[in-house]
C-alpha cells in the first residue's frame, strides 16, 4: 500500500466531488491538457502579480518556506531523473560535485562547472558542445572576475531560466504567447510604478525588513528602481514555484488528464524512491516549524540550502539545449 494511501483516497474523493459539481466548467479543461496549462499559467501570473502588489514582503518571506523544499523535489524529479542524468557514471558526480561544493559555500565559479558534464554527456554534435562550452567559459569568467555582480544578476535571472525551461518543454499553439506577453507586461507593469503602493506599505526604510530585501539584493541603485526590481523578483519567484509545481508537472506527464493524487504520488515515489521523499516530507516539517519561531532566520537557512538548484537548471537547461531534444514525457 502507497505511503498515505487514506488520506489519498480523502483527497481523490474531495476532488471528484469538485469535479462533478462544476463539470460543465471543467470538463474542457480536464479533456485539454493545453488549455488546462494556460490557463494554470494565466491565473499563477494574475495571482502572483496581485501578491507582489499587496503583500510581497509576506511572499519573499513565506514563498520559500512553503514552496521551497518541494519545488526542489521538482528540481531533481525532471531535471535528474526522468532524463537519467544520474545514470552516466563518473561523469555523473562531475556534474553534481560542484552543486555539493555550492551547498557547502563554493564561490559561484564552482557551481558553473556543473555546466561541462552536463554539455559532455549531451548527444550532439562537437560543434554544437564547443558552443556550450564556450557559453560556460564567458559565464565562468563573468562570475571569476565579477563576483558580486554574477550574483546578483544569477539571483534575479535564474527565475527566468525557468520559465524558459518549461516553455520549451512542449511545442506551444500561437495562442500560448498571450503568456510570455502577460509577463512582460506584469514586468512593465511594475517597474512603470503600477505596484509602488506596496512599497510604501511595506515599509521601503532602511532597517524595515522590505527595506533589508532591497539592501542586500539590490545594491547600488537608486531607491525605488531598487524596490521595484525586488517587486519584480517577487513576482518572478512565485512563477518559478508555478513552473515547478504546476506547469511543468502538467507537461511533462504522458498521460493528457490530470492523474489522480494516489497515482501522482506512486508516480513520484518511483521517480525520487521512497527515502528521498521522506526526507524531503521531514524537511519541509522542520523548515515550517523554524519558520513559526523565527521566520527570517528559517528563509536564509532555507536559502542556504537551496543555492545550489539554479546551477542545477543552468546545467539541466545546457544539457537540453546542446542536444537539442526536448525533455520526454513520462
Amino acid at each position: 500500500m502507497s505511503v498515505g494511501a487514506p488520506a489519498w483516497t480523502l483527497l481523490d474523493g474531495a476532488r471528484s466531488r469538485v469535479y462533478r459539481a462544476f463539470a460543465p466548467v471543467l470538463r474542457p479543461f480536464i479533456a485539454n491538457r493545453a488549455l488546462r496549462v494556460q490557463a494554470l499559467a494565466v491565473f499563477s501570473i494574475v495571482t502572483a502579480l496581485a501578491l507582489t502588489s499587496l503583500a510581497p514582503l509576506w511572499l519573499l518571506a513565506l514563498g520559500p518556506i512553503v514552496l521551497g523544499v518541494p519545488h526542489l523535489v521538482a528540481d531533481a524529479r525532471y531535471l535528474v531523473a526522468q532524463p537519467g542524468l544520474h545514470r552516466h557514471g563518473a561523469l555523473s558526480w562531475l556534474l553534481f560535485l560542484p552543486l555539493i561544493g555550492i551547498a557547502l559555500g563554493a564561490p559561484p565559479f564552482v557551481g558553473l562547472l556543473s555546466m561541462v558534464p552536463a554539455v559532455l554527456l549531451a548527444n550532439a554534435r562537437f560543434s554544437l558542445k564547443l558552443a556550450g562550452l564556450s557559453a560556460w567559459l564567458a559565464l565562468t569568467f563573468a562570475a571569476f572576475h565579477f563576483e558580486n555582480h554574477f550574483l546578483l544578476a544569477f539571483l534575479h535571472l535564474h527565475n527566468l531560466v525557468a520559465l524558459a525551461f518549461w516553455w520549451a518543454w512542449r511545442p506551444r499553439e500561437a495562442r500560448s504567447l498571450l503568456i510570455p506577453l502577460l509577463v512582460v507586461a506584469a514586468l512593465f507593469f511594475i517597474f512603470l510604478g503600477g505596484a509602488d503602493s506596496a512599497v510604501a506599505h511595506s515599509g521601503p526604510r532602511t532597517g524595515s525588513p522590505f527595506g533589508e530585501f532591497v539592501e542586500t539584493n539590490a545594491p547600488g541603485f537608486e531607491p525605488m528602481l531598487a524596490a521595484r526590481l525586488i517587486l519584480s523578483f517577487a513576482f518572478l519567484q512565485s512563477l518559478h514555484y508555478a513552473v515547478w509545481l504546476r506547469l511543468v508537472p502538467d507537461d511533462a506527464r504522458a498521460r493528457p488528464a490530470p492523474r489522480p493524487f494516489a497515482a501522482s504520488w506512486n508516480a513520484l515515489e518511483r521517480d525520487l524512491g521512497l527515502p528521498l521523499l521522506l526526507v524531503c516530507v521531514v524537511a519541509c516539517v522542520v523548515f515550517a516549524a523554524w519558520g513559526v519561531v523565527n521566520l527570517a532566520e528559517a528563509r536564509d537557512g532555507y536559502l542556504r540550502l537551496a543555492s545550489f538548484h539554479g546551477y542545477l537548471e543552468l546545467a539541466a537547461g545546457a544539457y537540453f539545449l546542446v542536444q537539442q531534444k526536448r525533455p520526454a514525457p513520462c
